[in-house]
């Protein structure tokens, strides 16, 4: 897809991957509406381009989610581009980890994409075309001590963006999982009482992956036309991340 004069709708767009997503595109040549939780970062992010438009809304509620994007079409247009990107990512025991965040972690990562998704992709299939990129994630293929509530959440999201894959293989809507490792972002800061592993030099080395070199290899990988990426982690991994 060529942005120039597209409408790009991106979750999570104010910090960390959603952010650097913005800017790449936004400097492309497209209109880029921002969601986010918190205002304070999204005036941030859209200070960076005049075509960044920021939009306060919360995932989680569902009326908001459909007022928003009502909201969008009438100010800009028909969507082009849905990415989803809002999460969050503490770490902890299952057993130490209450049933309310666990709970506020799925609502976030998972019920928050279905709300999104559920609202902008029926006008897409509808016009017979678009693209649409969901952040699944490694750590929802391979359990991980102090990452469950995480993984699980990431796990519904990896299983529900197959599915969509399937169910629209006739269509001309493009779908993207994106399964990436930990990336360098305030996310990762939140799993600060995730798996030790996270705090190896060979982890950090290895497996922690830019915004920037993810952004990249997403965009690749819709130029190609891939269902899948694994971007920022080793050929190796990415194989058997596949044959899971």
């Amino acid at each position: 897809m060529t942005f120039q004069g597209k409408l790009v709708v991106i979750s999570g767009g104010a910090s960390g991957i959603g952010q650097r997503h913005a800017i790449v595109l936004a400097e492309e040549g497209a209109l880029v509406a921002i969601i986010d939780i918190n205002q304070e970062l999204l005036k941030i992010t859209a200070e960076r381009s005049e075509g960044i438009i920021p939009y306060l809304c919360d995932v989680t509620d569902l009326a908001q989610v459909r007022n928003t994007v009502e909201q969008i079409i009438i100010e800009h247009g028909p969507i082009d581009r849905f990415i989803n990107c809002a999460a969050i990512m503490p770490g902890g025991l299952l057993m130490e980890t209450s049933a309310e965040l666990i709970n506020k972690i799925i609502d976030i990562n998972y019920c928050g994409m279905v709300n999104m998704c559920q609202t902008i992709i029926p006008a897409m299939l509808e016009r017979d075309q678009g693209e649409v990129i969901i952040y699944g994630s490694t750590a929802g293929l391979m359990p991980f001590a102090k990452f469950g509530a995480y993984g699980v959440s990431k796990a519904a999201n990896n299983f529900y963006t197959k599915v969509l894959i399937k169910e629209t293989k006739k269509t001309k809507l493009r779908v993207l999982l994106v399964c990436p490792p930990a990336v360098d972002t305030p996310l990762l800061r939140q799993a600060h009482n995730g798996p030790e592993i996270f705090e190896t030099f060979l982890f950090k080395k290895f497996f922690t992956a830019t915004p920037e070199r993810v952004v990249d290899a997403v965009e690749k990988s819709m130029r190609r036309g891939s269902t899948i990426c694994f971007p920022g982690i080793p050929r190796l991994f990415g194989f058997i991340a596949r044959l899971i």
